[in-house]
């Protein structure tokens, strides 16, 4: 039988073209979004040095996210993820999008831009901040 569970996002994020990103649906447990965003990622090494380092969104869904770095980390690791929504998805308003997880995946990485990939778990809801 086939899957006919819908979506509550919007029909034209599925369709629309959006500054040069595709919006792709991969049905996994939960809806991924592969939309390569501009993230900036926050967290503590295992050696105790905190590190911010920007990255490009791989895919992200309501439990979690993908994406490479090249800082060093464990599984287990609590990172801060801060995404800039595009301005034609927010109709003008400056929104930032800001999720804490953990990280429960590791992936070497060859020929990518970034040594590894790191597999996200979310521990808490999304927060959209405004800067109105």
């Amino acid at each position: 039988m086939k899957d006919t569970k819908k979506t509550s996002l919007p029909s034209e994020l599925i369709t629309e073209e959006n500054e040069g990103t595709y919006l792709h649906l991969d049905r996994r447990r939960e809806w991924r979004l592969e939309l390569p965003l501009q993230v900036l990622v926050k967290g503590t090494q295992p050696n105790g040095q905190p590190f911010e380092e920007i990255t490009v969104l791989e895919n992200i869904s309501s439990t979690g996210a993908y994406f490479g770095l090249d800082a060093v980390l464990t599984i287990g690791t609590p990172l801060e993820l801060v995404i800039d929504l595009p301005p034609k998805l927010t109709e003008g308003q400056k929104i930032q999008l800001q999720l804490q997880g953990r990280v429960v995946r590791l992936e070497k990485r060859e020929n990518k831009d970034k040594a590894q990939g790191i597999a996200l778990h979310f521990e808490e809801e999304y927060q959209f901040v405004t800067s109105d």
